[in-house]
Parts: C-alpha cells; sequence; structure tokens
C-alpha cells in the first residue's frame, strides 16, 4: 500500500477539490480544464488544471511556485502545513490516516534531530562560527530553532525508521538543493500560531568566500526551503506573547537573533526587503499597537522601509509607525556607516542599540527626511513629485501632530512657508479623492470572462505548447550537431597528431583541409557527414603510420571529393 498522501490523491479528482474550495465552474479545454479565475493572483483564463496527472499551474502568478498538486493547492489557498492540508483532505476523501497518532509533524522531528547533531564532532567549525565570529550566546542559539545540517542520508534513513514517508520528507523542504553540502545551518520558521510552517537554511562566511573565489555561480547567504513561503515574521509566534506594546521588526534572521542576545525579545525578521503577502495579517491578529522599522542602512534597506511603510498604511492602518534609522559610522571605517542591527550591537554594543530603539521617528516625517536625499525639493518638477507621494497617504496620517511634523520637513526643504506646502499637499489628495470616486462611477463592474475569451486563451495555451515542441526538436538537431562536431575534432586532432610526429606535415595540411570541408558540411546535415569521419578513421585502421604512399592515397582521394554547404558527396 501506498502512503497516505498517495492513498488521498488516488481517492480525490483535483478538479472537483479545486473547484469545491474556489466555488468556480472549471471548464474543458482540450485535454486540461480552465478556471474563469486564479483564486491567488485573480487573473482569468491562467489556471490550468490537468486532470490526468492531478496537477494544477497558473501562468499568470509571480514567480515560479504556483503549481502543484492537490495538497500543494490546499496549502496555498489556507495557508496550511502540508500536514494540515492532508488531513482535512484525508476527511474529505473519507479515508482514515494509518500515521494518525503522537508522533510530532515531520518538520519537528526534522528540527529536533538538527538540533541535537550539534553535539557532533562535524558541528564544531560551525558553532564556533555563531558563537565567536557572530557573537551569538549558546543559550539563545539552544533555545530557538537552530540547527545543523551533515548527513543527508544517514536523517533521511532515521526519518523512514521513525514511519515518515519519503512524500513527507520531501514536502517539509529539508531535501532542498544545497542543504547539508553547502548550507549547514538549518533555521526554522513557525508561523503565528506556533507551528513550524519551515526551514531556511544558512552558510558560513568561510564557505561563501570559498565559493566566490572558486569562480562558480554565486549562491546567496539564506536559502528558503523548496515550496515554503513564510506567511508571517520570523520570531512573531514568540514575540506576541510578551506584554510589549510595540514590536521592532528587522530585516535578517541573525539581527533578529542578536537583539534577541541582548534581551530585546519583541523584535520579528522579514527574512530579506520583502514585506511578504500574510505578514500583514499575522501582526493585525496579534496586540501589538506600534511598529517601529528597524532595517538595514544602505539604499535597499531604506527603499524598503519606505514601501512597508506604504503598504502598512494603505493596508493594515490599525498601527502607529515608527522608524529608528541605524545612522551610526563604523568605528573601523569612518567614511561608512553600520550596516545593520547585527553590526550595531556587535561593534558599538547593547546601549547605543537601546538608544536609537527608545528614539525612533514617526513614519510620516521618516518619509519626508528621506525625499530630500532622492530628489531636490527646490526644483519645482521634483518638489511636485514629492508633494504628490506625500497626498497619497495625507488621510492615512490621522495624528495631527505627525502632519505638522511633515510639513515642517517639507518646508523647510523646499524653502517654501509651512501653510502653503500644507495647502498644496490637501489640495491634491481632494483631487485624487475625486478622481478615484469619478472612476468608480464611470467603470461598469468586471464581467466575468465570455466563452470566446476562454477559447482564444485555450488556442494560445495550445500555440505555447506548439512553440514548446519545435523549441524541444531544434534542441535534439543541436544536440546531434555538437555531437558530430566534437567527434570529429577528436578524431582531427588524433590522427594530426600521428601524422606529427612521422614529420608528416603535408599529410597535415591535406587532413586539416579535408576536416575543414566536412566541418562547414555538418553543420547543415551532421547525419550525412557521420560517414566521411567513419572513412578516415578506416583509413587510420587500416593503414600504420609507416604505410605513407596508402594514406596519402586515401587522404587525397578524401579531399577531392567534392563536399558543398550545401550538401555533400552522395557517392562516396
Amino acid at each position: 500500500m501506498g502512503s497516505d498522501f498517495q492513498e488521498v490523491k488516488q481517492r480525490l479528482d483535483i478538479v472537483s477539490v479545486i473547484e469545491k474550495y474556489t466555488g468556480l465552474t472549471a471548464r474543458r479545454s482540450g485535454s486540461n480544464y480552465l478556471l474563469s479565475e486564479c483564486p491567488f493572483c485573480h487573473g482569468h483564463g491562467c489556471f490550468s488544471i490537468k486532470q490526468e496527472e492531478q496537477f494544477f499551474k497558473c501562468f499568470q502568478c509571480p514567480g515560479d511556485k504556483t503549481g502543484g498538486d492537490v495538497f500543494t493547492f490546499l496549502s496555498k489557498l489556507r495557508g496550511y502545513d502540508q500536514r494540515s492540508a492532508l488531513e482535512e483532505l484525508a476527511r474529505e476523501a473519507g479515508y482514515a490516516l494509518r500515521s494518525q497518532s503522537s508522533r510530532p509533524d515531520v518538520k519537528e522531528a526534522i528540527m529536533r534531530r538538527a538540533k541535537e547533531a550539534w553535539e557532533t564532532p562535524e558541528a564544531k567549525e560551525v558553532w564556533e562560527y555563531l558563537v565567536k565570529e557572530r557573537k551569538l550566546s549558546e543559550e539563545i542559539l539552544r533555545s530557538h530553532d537552530i540547527g545543523f545540517l551533515h548527513d543527508r542520508s544517514k536523517m533521511t534513513a532515521d526519518l523512514k525508521r521513525q514511519g515518515y514517508s519519503y512524500e513527507e520528507i520531501k514536502a517539509s523542504g529539508i531535501l532542498t538543493k544545497g542543504y547539508f553540502d553547502f548550507y549547514q545551518i538549518l533555521i526554522g520558521w513557525r508561523s503565528v500560531t506556533g507551528s513550524l510552517s519551515g526551514f531556511m537554511a544558512g552558510v558560513t562566511r568561510k564557505r561563501l568566500s570559498e565559493l566566490n573565489e572558486s569562480g562558480r555561480d554565486p549562491q546567496p547567504k539564506y536559502k528558503m526551503a523548496w515550496g515554503f513561503q513564510a506567511d508571517s515574521p520570523y520570531h512573531l509566534y514568540e514575540a506576541k506573547r510578551r506584554t510589549d506594546s510595540a514590536v521592532i521588526i528587522v530585516e535578517g534572521v541573525i539581527d533578529c537573533l542578536q537583539m534577541l542576545n541582548i534581551g530585546i525579545s519583541n523584535t520579528v525578521a522579514l527574512g530579506g526587503t520583502a514585506f511578504k503577502e500574510g505578514y500583514g495579517a499575522a501582526l493585525d491578529s496579534t496586540r501589538f499597537e506600534r511598529i517601529i522599522l528597524m532595517l538595514d542602512s544602505d539604499r535597499a534597506g531604506r527603499e524598503a522601509t519606505a514601501r512597508i511603510i506604504r503598504q502598512l498604511l494603505n493596508h493594515h492602518p490599525k498601527f502607529s509607525l515608527y522608524v529608528a534609522e541605524i545612522a551610526a559610522t563604523d568605528p573601523n571605517d569612518k567614511e561608512n556607516l553600520i550596516k545593520d542591527p547585527d553590526e550595531l550591537i556587535v561593534k558599538l554594543g547593547p546601549q547605543i542599540t537601546r538608544e536609537i530603539l527608545n528614539d525612533p521617528i514617526k513614519a510620516g516625517p521618516w518619509l519626508a527626511i528621506s525625499m530630500r536625499g532622492e530628489l531636490d525639493l527646490t526644483n519645482s518638477l521634483q518638489r511636485d513629485e514629492a508633494l504628490h507621494r506625500m497626498a497619497c497617504l495625507w488621510d492615512r496620517f490621522s495624528d495631527e501632530v505627525e502632519k505638522k511634523e511633515i510639513i515642517r520637513y517639507l518646508a523647510d526643504s523646499c524653502r517654501l512657508p509651512q501653510e502653503d506646502i500644507r495647502k498644496t499637499i490637501e489640495k491634491y489628495a481632494r483631487r485624487k479623492k475625486e478622481n478615484e470616486e469619478n472612476t468608480d462611477q464611470i467603470d461598469p463592474p468586471a464581467e466575468q470572462p465570455k466563452e470566446e475569451d476562454l477559447k482564444r486563451t485555450s488556442a494560445k495555451m495550445e500555440q505555447w505548447e506548439e512553440k514548446n515542441k519545435t523549441l524541444k526538436e531544434k534542441n535534439q538537431i543541436l544536440s546531434q550537431q555538437n555531437k558530430a562536431l566534437l567527434r570529429a575534432y577528436a578524431h582531427c586532432v588524433t590522427q594530426i597528431r600521428e601524422l606529427s610526429r612521422s614529420g608528416l606535415l603535408w599529410h597535415v595540411n591535406r587532413l586539416t583541409e579535408g576536416h575543414s570541408a566536412i566541418l562547414k558540411q555538418i553543420r547543415k546535415d551532421p547525419k550525412k557527414s557521420l560517414f566521411l569521419l567513419e572513412k578516415i578513421n578506416e583509413t587510420f585502421e587500416k593503414s600504420s603510420v609507416q604505410d605513407v604512399e596508402r594514406i596519402k592515397t586515401e587522404i587525397d582521394q578524401l579531399c577531392k571529393e567534392k563536399i558543398n554547404e550545401n550538401g555533400g558527396n552522395d557517392e562516396s
């Protein structure tokens, strides 16, 4: 009997499941089905279902991960992990799970084994890197989901002995390319409800440096597990259980661990500069009232800060927003700023970090200040651009004091009276609101795609498949040509070397001319030219190098044959 995943999948029809959970009807298109609207990106006619393969794919969703089986669909739609999706679909199929027992989820089992692996001799170098080089305390490392990856085969075998199927192990993401051999620091990422939803793995600076010096393809410092989409910031589950009314958001997981290291436990990490889908809803579910953004001080960090402020103001207005900007200079390099909280704590200490956090600036004034570095506010066009940007958010600022601070910073930068700046922003804000109201009245409600639209989309998909087939055929031809060229080159080199050793330079020249003609023909038709290579091989197999006259005669005969770019000598 197969695993629970296989049994449930065999009992369900992916088309029926998708129709039930979306409330939409799938229309047949050739051998596949099309959903009128993608439940993820809401595009029309781009969501294809292959019933025979029990597989779905959206051709319009950003990225390359919107596709998979029925478990992937439900996980993405409901925010489930694979185990939760299996349990719900098993109930849907009326199937009793054999694996329902007191054993933990496979990801919990993996995390436990990875944490135990710190005791092995192989983990010593990575452990010292985290403790001595990155300055993280042993207590923080042991009390959080930080583990060591070493032997992929052994871990997989151990998990199978505990009753976990290969499908469960693979779905956990632990078999992601690069894990164990390159990425050895395993970081468990928990959802806002506390379940271990996925993994991220990191690499030591030494390994990363060795990779860059080797000239191989560069790799990121951290890599998310295959199929894992974080739906809440890192450490939010632990942070939300504290009594703090504010949450501090940093970029990297190491930044977050450093903050925890000095006792600032209400810190969460984005895992990069992106404020991913689901992060806002996860923060909304907490009791936090204020958000303090403390992202990196580089350009990417500042741009991400401005972008996240706009996202939160527009879609999650319950929070009061602040920015704790890192503006301290590096004590070892006075020309550069400290980059991130990790570096700030290591180089300047916990006290400076707390002082920066205790004196943040409101988000609105920070946006106004950041515009001074981006735009020339004494220039009429750029000043107008800045005021338009602020007008788009003006109604989102409910605090009058914050609005006055924004006006003051902009007025100082524009060298204009504060009252004029305020009137202009409010005028732009009213105009924007009126335009939105007029657009709502003019634009008719969106219609469902018509049958003709679906047919056109289906025809386009068939054209794409045909183009894909043609490209595959061309690739096969190119592969044949490459093989023939390599073979011709190898033969030519071998034969020229033998003739050169015997001092037959005239024969070398003649043979080179013959191979040049062969190579021209190979580019036109690799199959027809192979017999010419075989003739040259026969010459060298039947003749010894001392048999000069026979070699001369055979090669002369080959070189005299008329081989042109349009075909070749079919009589040969």
